[in-house]
């Protein structure tokens, strides 16, 4: 049977969270971001891209994390752009520091980031993250055996 809600639904400003304002580290998106060491790779990525020219480049955190997203979420690159528009998550896993409703680039950015962000660099990013995963489990491993 129907159920007519006993209170009308406050406008979006009004709506509330659950989390409060503040993002659970316990999150997927949060956990990853963790898990990429993005400052590693800023100053390659930097040198693809001319001082003189252009406007200035989005940072490697911006750029791989929104290629990431889309393909994490096998969505369009206008898809992906909104996907993060509407997720604070997404907007962390990206480098922002607060959520902001505006969308933080054109999805026509997307087509540059693939240009710059090669299989070669995934495969760098890939190897650091695993060489970083199993130097953090020898050092448990190691603390455990002097523990005992």
């Amino acid at each position: 049977m129907y159920r007519k809600e006993e209170q009308p639904l406050p406008p979006p400003e009004k709506f509330e969270l659950p989390f409060e304002g503040k993002l659970s580290p316990n999150n997927r998106w949060v956990i990853m971001a963790e898990l990429i060491p993005w400052d590693d790779f800023e100053e390659e990525y930097a040198k693809l891209f001319s001082a003189e020219k252009g406007a200035p480049a989005k940072l490697f955190r911006m750029a791989l994390g929104t290629l990431i997203i889309k393909e994490k979420l096998g969505t369009s690159d206008r898809e992906t752009i909104e996907q993060i528009r509407e997720n604070p998550y997404l907007e962390y896993f990206i480098g922002l520091n607060c959520y902001q409703q505006e969308p933080p680039l054109e999805s026509s950015m997307l087509v540059h980031f693939r240009k710059r962000i090669d299989g070669e660099l995934i495969n760098k990013i890939n190897k650091k993250i695993v060489k970083r995963e199993i130097d953090k489990s020898d050092k448990e491993v190691k603390k455990k055996d002097c523990l005992q």
